[in-house]
């Protein structure tokens, strides 16, 4: 057999004009199946970004030893940090530690320590440990280990075979025991590989504005900037502005970064639903406890989509929500909201003069300053001929006034649904602003 590969680290990377080039390698055929979403990859990608390391590629690959050294291999020829994820399980298709050990060139080892951890974690829950756990405990030799945040041990070792040693870190699939890892003790890895800097982006959230309309506004204040790296991002809610820059901290990309976000923030004025992690839905939260207000919405179309989006901010309540109806059918729309029969059987339950009394009727029956309401034609049929996106939105006000807006929303049925929950949101924004 060939010398062993593996080595405890690698050397800080010297100051150079390149980053650090990363690969995020996600195991498991359930990724490819179309089972689930590889929301680790995401993740991951986010945390490098802001570690000064650029990820070049995402690669998922099934559970087949072959496959998973092949991509590790291929991988490592072209970067210096691949972080694995999934494979770390007891069962026999977590091929994680045997593909890495292959890489590598080096055997599996037995480790008592881990065998010990992974018994006490089993205890500590009351349980005996069964007996495919012990696989857990086999690493492959030479390499580093965390001590797990559930069951399966996570380590890191350095492949030597390519023009530059490639750090190799294996961390478990479940999302928090990754997150956890990766927080504890990839960071001091992953600094130790790429050396001073940071990577900060700074996300300006756009609503009821297209995405060339932003871009036509956004781009002029941004030109010149070789330093920001310029992106948008069209979600179905709202178009994402995202503005990269880099720095040697996280503290010191964000100050960097602030005088242009105030730039863009103020050349879009209103439209700017909310900068960074602050949602549509929290600032509609922050500007009624500003405004010592309270809401209430009345909810068809979106089926209560308002309304979960503002109980998932904390404190909701706290903060002005009340609560609200989901009033999907005709006969809910009556019993709960007094919507005349007259409306429903002539305009339709999706128009303009049903929306205008859901507002003012939950806004009436709750006791709230502002009554939120929605109608609209989701899809995938037609409602009395109407095509699909066609939807309405309407506010009453505190001194019992209700504008209703009414347009053709593009999109599927849950695009149609996040839109119009957003737009209706958004005018909420808009009047508290004014208020």
């Amino acid at each position: 057999m060939t010398e062993p590969v593996v080595a405890p680290a690698i050397a800080p990377a010297e100051p150079a004009t390149e980053r650090v080039r990363a690969a995020v390698l996600s195991v498991g055929s359930e990724l490819l199946l179309g089972d689930l979403t590889d929301t680790n990859a995401t993740w991951l990608s986010a945390r490098l970004r802001e570690l000064g390391v650029d990820v070049v590629h995402h690669l998922a690959v099934k559970d087949d030893l072959d496959e998973l050294v092949g991509a590790v291999r291929w991988l490592a020829r072209t970067a210096r940090l691949v972080v694995v994820g999934g494979g770390l399980g007891p069962t026999s298709d977590d091929l994680t530690r045997e593909a890495l050990a292959v890489a590598a060139e080096v055997p599996l080892e037995h480790r008592d320590d881990l065998e010990e951890t992974i018994r006490a974690r089993f205890a500590s829950w009351g349980r005996p440990m069964p007996a495919t756990n012990l696989k857990q405990a086999r690493i492959p030799r030479g390499a580093l280990t965390f001590p797990p945040a559930g069951t399966a041990p996570a380590f890191a070792l350095t492949l030597a075979g390519g023009p530059t040693p490639t750090r190799v870190v294996a961390l478990p699939g479940v999302p928090w025991e990754l997150q956890q890892l990766f927080e504890q003790h990839v960071v001091p890895e992953v600094l130790a590989l790429a050396g001073a800097g940071a990577t900060v982006t700074r996300v300006v959230h756009v609503a009821g504005r297209g995405e060339s309309d932003v871009a036509e506004v956004v781009e002029p204040v941004v030109a010149g900037r070789p330093d920001v790296t310029l992106a948008f991002l069209a979600r179905s809610q709202e178009i994402e502005v995202r503005l990269t820059v880099r720095a040697e901290d996280p503290a010191s990309a964000r100050a960097l970064s602030q005088p242009l976000v105030d730039e863009v923030v103020a050349a879009l004025g209103p439209s700017v639903a909310g900068v960074d992690e602050e949602s549509l839905e929290a600032v509609v939260l922050r500007l009624l406890d500003t405004t010592g207000t309270t809401l209430a919405a009345a909810e068809s179309a979106t089926s209560g989509d308002i309304c979960a989006r503002l109980g998932r901010v904390q404190k909701a309540a706290a903060h002005g929500f009340a609560g609200g109806c989901a009033v999907y059918s005709e006969q809910a729309k009556q019993a709960l909201l007094d919507v005349p029969r007259a409306l429903l059987d002539g305009p339709g339950a999706v128009s303009a003069e049903v929306t205008e009394v859901l507002a003012a009727s939950v806004r009436n029956r709750i006791g709230t300053d502002w009554g939120l309401a929605v109608t609209g034609v989701a899809g995938p049929d037609t409602v009395r001929d109407l095509p699909v996106g066609t939807c309405f939105w309407a506010l009453a006000h505190p001194d019992g006034h209700v504008e209703v807006h009414g347009r053709r929303i593009p999109g599927d049925r849950t695009q149609v649904m996040a839109r119009l929950g957003s737009v209706a949101l958004d005018l909420l924004r808009r009047r508290l602003l004014e208020h």
